[in-house]
Order: structure tokens, then C-alpha cells, then sequence
């Protein structure tokens, strides 16, 4: 077995090893040296069925062979994660293995079924012979069943491995070899196809989860020779090589050279990025141009991109929807029910003569195999594991399938103005000085002091707009610096209370009154145009200066607020701008004005979002699923009004907070993908509905054939494997195929055409 060079390997003795050993990789952060290797060992060696380790300390990487059938790589990652180790999963060894596993048995089994067909030509002839080659056909096809319906009996359950060897079994006792054979081959069948089926859907998923960079590039500062380090312990502010195909190791700034990067992991868009000087790259891509770049990083491995990507991704893999759980309450009621009323329909009526009782168990065996809930219970997480595959292809992390649901009820759709509809990049494009008390170098010296520490993309605008004047933040002291939400902020500047903020605020210290006239009309005119005005005032001065601040637009929000209002959804934009501005830019993507709320504080938002919401509970019917309000948002102030929506989401270019608190994260803040998702939500919620109806009709069609002209077990197995195959592929088909989409190809997606 080949390892690198720096890791250790440690074997376990076992005293039986089955053939089913494979070898599993595991990233575990909490490895920093080899002083950690003993504990790694003393938690891993004991565990049953665990065959060898080996660790690769510079990597952080764990591999481990073990028998799949008695510790699956969940168990290590998990008596890794209780001693706070932090183990994460990259290769399942079983995944691999159950993908090949069985075939040759299963096909060997149904060369021998079909064999055993020849025998029902003619019963009374030579051919009646060949019905004992079924056993053949069993003993090729049954031993994996009855393995795992034995392990789930261990446990005092019962599942679809359970119904399916007892129907197998039971028909040898009657003396049906060639029906045994057809229950055995035709369910060994259905689970090979189901595993490769889904399969794609998991490789899609966890192709993501192995993003993560695992090495850095690090320039020694001093000698500026490279040393590879792990991404894990490359500091912000630190100085990495990125060659040509190696992958970024954190977010960053470029500081030296001019490329391509591939931001397809991140964004869903094949189409390289190019990228140069003061540019920003993402941690978890792909450097594919012939230049090599030098960043500076602005975050750590565990705070990057992909990070808060993979860290999406698990949690949307281990949320369940209303509708799964309901489906699960439901299997679980109704499969105890099922096999109590086959275990009597078996044994009492024997008591009535053996013809009775062979019928009798004939039909036990029939029912047992067609009420299995098996097609009822995967169609639901089959669905939602190939429409999160689907979105996160193209750069949208949905957290779980309740929400790929509530995106398929979306009426009403509230936008936040800045960062959202709008870039979010401010530039300052008017400053005038009010009276003769202070000159315009001291004001914007002022405005500039008293900006610089807030966070506000406005605030940031100003600042450059001051600097591009040649203006230095002055040294002087500052105290109490404090932001009052929806208004501005105050401050205490050498003793005087300095005061920058919107027309509300100065309303409020009665100061607004007292603006000359032409400056009033001068700035209601820059808020017509569209741009956010603010003013400055200074203790005993009073307003001593105005300013405009100008957002530009997003490219695709009209276009998208046009389709989202041709799809029947109400659209409302929220703002804390002026009335003035706000309908300035609600105009230049079509909206009226009754659709626009202005001058809004965070808790004005939160009673906007929370008032709909409560309007739909009340006016919802009994027979209507629930219509769900959207809201999408970007900052720190949206997190309440994100968290109170029916379905979130949130500009993967906005706060950390929005993402945490949002259902869904467009991870390049393209508008358009809101579109997609809601297509996607729709097309999740019908595909569910089709599989769920589907099932219960097969069983209660395949029921009453039964009953009505006498039981034929081999196609109530046919009935139940038929189901459970088209309702899997049903699923499956939301999953988009293998081919890159072109950056140019959202336009050309299906959803315009399907919406």
C-alpha cells in the first residue's frame, strides 16, 4: 500500500477480515504534529473492524482501511470528533464499494432466473427440470440480502431487506423456486441500479465538500524563499505563491503578477475570471492561467469562501423537510401495521386445511412485498439530494430540502436596496459646505474622521471621496463614536458632539429647519436622481455641510424584477433611503411606488416581513399550501428580516451574519440565480408530488390485481422494484448533466422558457 512519505501507519490485527476492506480519507484539523498521532492511534486501533492507519501529519490527512460491514468511516469521524479532533469525511470507502459490489453475483443470479423461466413452457415435459437451477439463482442473489436483514433484526427493526428475504424464504417453503428467484434477482437488481442511481448525486455534493485547499505556498518575508505549509496555518496578512493549477489557499488580495482564475467551484460560471493587480480571489480556486500569483490573504483557511461554502454544504445535507419527516412518521406506522397483518394472513389459516393455508401464505408473501413503503420513503430524500446538487453546481447553497420546498410556494419577494439591487459600491459624487463657519478642507476632514471607523459601504465612499481631495483623517480625539440605527452616527470630537447622517436624523435634533433654501432644493434634486444625501453638523455650528452618495445598479435587476412580476410573485424593495432616492431607484427597475418602503430602520423591516408573513397564516385556506415570503439581503441590519422570512437569501458578497442567518446563499450575487432557484423550488415540489402519488397508485393497483385474480409474487416484486426505480430516476433528473454551463448559458437556462 503506497503512503506518503511523512505519514505513519500503524496496523490493527483483526481476526476476520471480509472481503469488503476499503480505504477511507479523513481531513482532521485538530492534527498540528506527530505528537498527536499516538492519540489518534489509541482512539482508532480499538474499533472494531478498523485494518490499518495511516497519517500524513502535513496534510492533516488520516486514511484508514477498515471492513465497511461492521465501522463505517461515519463511526471513525465521529469517535474522532468526540475527542474534539474535527474530522471531516473526504473519500467513503463504502460509497466506492457499493458501487461495484454484487454486480457479478447479481448478474449470475439473473442468468440463472431467466434459465429457470424455461421450466413454465411446459410443466409436464423435460423442461420442468430447469426450475432447480432458481436455486441456483437464489444462492447467487440472497446472501447479501439476508445479511443485512439479519444486522437490522439484531436491532429489533424491520426493514425492506427484512420483507424481502422472508418473501424469498417463504416461497422456497412453498415449493416456488422460480418466484424465489424472481423476488431475489429483481430486488438485488433495483438496489444496484438505486445505488449508482444516486450515486451522482452524492459525488456531486461531496465534489464540492472536497474543495477545501489543503496546502499553502507561504513567501518567507525575510528570505522570501516558499514554504509549504497547511492552509490551516497560513495567518491573514501572510504572503503566498499561487502557481499555475494550484488552488488558492485563502481569500486575498493579488500583490504581484496577472492571470485566470476558475471561480466554477464557488459561482456555478466555467468561464475563467481574469485577474490582476488589487483584484480579490477566493480561497478554493483555481489558478488556470500561465501566470504565477502572489497574494496577500485577508482571511484565514477556516473564514474563506469555500469554507463558509463546505460548511453550507453539511449543514443543507443534514436538514430534513416537513414533508421527508412526514413521509418517515408514516413508513413507520404503516410497515408494523403491514407485516402483523402478513404474519396472520401466514399463520391462522392453517387452521382451516393446508390448501387454505398455502394460499393464505401466498398472499401473506404478496402483501408483505407490495406494501414495502420502499419507493413511498426514497422518494422524497432522492429528490431533494439531486436538487441541492443541482444549485450547488451553479453556485446556490440551499441549507436542506424544506427550503428547496418553500421556494416552490414564493408570492411575494421583499428586496433589500443596497448590496442587493444595487452593487453595493458607493462613490461620493457631491459634497457643498453650509455657511462661512468652516471651510470645505476642516468639513471633510470632519466627515472623513467620522466615517472611517463605521463599516457601511456608504462610509467607505466618503472616506476615498476625501482622500481623492487630498484630505487626511485628522488626529483628533475621538470618543462615544456610536452608529444610531436608520439615521447615522454621532460622535464627540474635542469636546463637540459631531453629528453625519440622513434627513431624518437632523429632523429629529431640529436642525434640518434651519438649512438655507437652495441647499434643501439642491439636495432633494440629488435624491431624485437616485443618490442617498446626508449632512454634517458641528456642536454650536449647526449643519455645516451636504453630501451625495451614488449606488449603481445592478445590470440584471430589471430584467429579473420583470420575470419574478410575469410569474405572478408581488415584488417590494426596502430601503432606509429618502423617499426621494428610493423611488428614484425603484423607478429604474420597475417598480411603483406603492411597491417601495423608504426611510426604514431594521425594526421597521422586521414588521414589513413579520405583518406578511401573519397575513398569509390568517388567509390561508385549509386546502392551500402556505405562500411563503422571501426576503433578500446583505448586511448585518438585514439578519433579523432574514430570520423572520418564510425562505432567506443572502448575497454571498455581503456580512458573514446575513449568510449564517439565510436559508439559501447566492455565492456570486447574481440576481438571475434567483430566478433558477425558484424554478428549481417549483420543479423539487411537483417532482415530489408526482413520486409520492406514483408509489401509493402502484400498490394499490398491484393490491387489488392480487386479490381479484389470485397472487403472483413475482410481479408484486416487479411492481415494487418498477416503482421504486422510476420514482428514484424521477428524482434524479432535476440534476443537471455533466457538461460545464457556459458563463452565457443562465440566459439561454430553462427556467426562462419553464417559468
Amino acid at each position: 500500500m503506497v503512503r506518503p512519505v511523512s505519514a505513519t501507519t500503524t496496523t490493527t490485527d483483526v481476526e476476520e477480515i471480509s472481503s469488503r476492506v476499503g480505504s477511507s480519507k479523513l481531513f482532521v484539523k485538530g492534527i498540528c504534529c506527530a505528537s498527536e498521532i499516538p492519540q489518534v492511534e489509541s482512539i482508532l486501533r480499538p474499533m472494531e473492524g478498523v485494518v490499518e492507519i495511516s497519517i500524513n501529519t502535513t496534510t492533516k490527512t488520516v486514511y484508514v482501511d477498515h471492513d465497511v460491514d461492521i465501522v463505517s468511516v461515519n463511526d471513525i469521524a465521529t469517535a474522532l470528533n468526540d475527542q474534539g479532533f474535527g474530522a471531516v469525511i473526504k473519500k467513503d470507502a463504502a460509497v466506492t464499494m457499493d458501487q461495484l459490489a454484487g454486480i457479478p453475483t447479481v448478474i449470475l443470479s439473473g442468468v440463472f432466473w431467466v434459465i429457470s423461466m424455461l421450466s413454465l413452457i411446459d410443466s409436464s415435459s423435460n423442461w420442468d427440470y430447469l426450475k432447480y437451477v432458481a436455486l441456483l439463482s437464489v444462492a447467487f442473489g440472497l446472501p447479501p440480502i439476508a445479511v443485512k436483514a439479519l444486522r437490522t433484526l439484531r436491532r429489533l427493526h424491520f426493514d425492506v431487506n427484512c420483507m424481502m428475504f422472508f418473501a424469498a424464504v417463504g416461497a422456497l417453503a412453498l415449493g416456488d423456486y422460480t418466484e424465489s428467484a424472481a423476488v431475489t434477482f429483481l430486488f438485488a437488481i433495483s438496489e444496484a441500479l438505486e445505488t449508482r442511481a444516486t450515486a451522482r448525486a452524492r459525488n456531486a455534493l461531496s465534489a464540492i465538500v472536497c474543495l477545501r485547499p489543503e496546502r499553502a505556498n507561504v513567501i518567507n518575508p525575510v528570505t522570501k524563499d516558499i514554504v509549504v505549509l497547511p492552509a490551516s496555518a497560513v495567518a491573514v496578512g501572510t504572503l503566498v505563491s499561487v502557481r499555475t493549477g494550484d488552488k488558492i489557499p485563502c481569500d486575498g488580495v493579488v500583490q504581484e503578477g496577472k492571470s485566470t482564475v476558475d471561480e466554477s467551484s464557488l459561482t456555478g460560471e466555467s468561464r475563467p475570471v481574469n485577474k490582476s493587480l488589487g483584484m480579490r480571489v477566493s480561497g478554493g480556486t483555481i489558478n488556470t492561467g500561465n501566470t504565477q500569483l502572489v497574494v496577500k490573504t485577508t482571511a484565514t483557511s477556516n473564514n474563506s469562501a469555500v469554507a463558509r461554502l463546505i460548511r453550507l454544504i453539511e449543514e443543507a445535507q443534514s436538514n430534513r423537510s416537513e414533508t421527508e419527516k412526514m413521509v418517515d412518521t408514516f413508513a413507520k406506522i404503516y410497515t408494523p401495521i403491514v407485516v402483523l397483518a402478513s404474519f396472520c394472513m401466514c399463520t391462522i389459516p392453517w387452521a382451516f386445511g393446508t390448501d387454505v393455508g398455502q394460499f393464505w401464505l401466498k398472499n401473506g408473501l404478496v402483501t408483505i412485498v407490495i406494501a414495502c413503503p420502499c419507493a413511498l420513503i426514497i422518494s422524497t430524500p432522492v429528490t431533494y439530494v439531486a436538487g441541492l446538487a443541482a444549485v450547488a453546481q451553479k453556485g446556490v447553497i440551499i441549507k436542506g430540502g424544506q427550503h428547496l420546498e418553500g421556494l416552490g410556494r414564493v408570492k411575494h419577494i421583499y428586496f433589500d436596496k443596497t448590496g442587493t439591487i444595487s452593487q453595493g459600491i458607493f462613490a461620493l459624487l457631491h459634497f457643498n459646505v453650509v455657511g462661512q463657519s468652516r471651510s470645505r478642507k476642516e468639513v471633510l476632514e470632519y466627515l472623513a474622521l467620522m466615517e472611517a471607523p463605521a463599516s457601511h459601504p456608504l462610509s467607505d465612499a466618503i472616506v476615498k471621496g476625501a482622500a481623492n481631495e487630498g484630505i487626511d483623517i485628522p488626529k483628533l480625539q475621538v470618543k462615544n463614536h456610536t452608529l444610531l440605527p436608520g439615521e447615522g452616527i454621532i460622535a464627540n470630537v474635542d469636546g463637540k458632539n459631531v453629528h453625519v447622517g440622513n434627513q431624518k436624523l437632523f429632523q429629529r435634533l431640529k436642525l434640518y429647519d434651519a438649512l438655507p433654501k437652495d441647499i434643501k432644493c439642491t439636495t432633494d434634486e440629488w435624491a431624485q436622481s437616485g443618490g442617498t444625501t446626508g449632512f454634517i453638523s458641528i456642536e454650536g455650528d449647526g449643519i455645516v455641510g451636504a453630501y451625495c452618495v451614488a449606488d449603481k445598479i445592478r445590470d440584471e435587476a430589471m430584467e429579473v424584477v420583470t420575470e419574478l412580476k410575469n410569474m405572478g410573485i408581488k415584488i417590494v424593495m426596502l430601503t432606509g433611503d429618502q423617499r426621494p432616492a428610493a423611488i428614484g431607484i425603484g423607478g429604474q427597475i420597475g417598480l411603483e411606488e406603492l411597491d417601495i418602503r423608504s426611510e426604514l430602520l431594521p425594526e421597521d423591516k422586521l414588521a414589513e416581513i413579520g405583518g406578511m408573513v401573519k397575513e398569509n397564516e390568517t388567509d390561508k385556506k385549509w386546502w392551500e399550501p402556505k405562500r411563503a415570503v422571501m426576503m433578500v439581503g446583505d448586511g448585518v441590519n438585514d439578519a433579523p428580516a432574514l430570520a423572520l422570512a418564510d425562505v432567506s437569501v443572502a448575497m454571498g458578497e455581503g456580512a458573514a451574519l446575513a449568510m449564517d442567518t439565510a436559508d439559501v446563499t447566492l455565492m456570486d450575487s447574481n440576481l438571475n440565480k434567483i430566478l433558477y432557484i425558484l424554478y428549481m423550488g417549483r420543479r423539487v415540489t411537483r417532482t415530489i408530488i408526482e413520486n409520492v402519488a406514483f408509489s401509493l397508485i402502484v400498490k394499490a393497483v398491484v393490491m387489488g390485481f392480487t386479490f381479484a385474480r389470485g397472487p403472483v409474487l413475482w410481479a408484486a416484486i416487479a411492481a415494487d422494484v418498477g416503482a421504486m426505480l422510476i420514482v428514484t430516476l424521477n428524482g434524479m433528473k432535476l440534476l443537471p448533466s455533466s457538461r460545464k454551463v457556459k458563463e452565457n448559458d443562465l440566459a439561454k437556462d430553462p427556467l426562462r422558457s419553464s417559468v
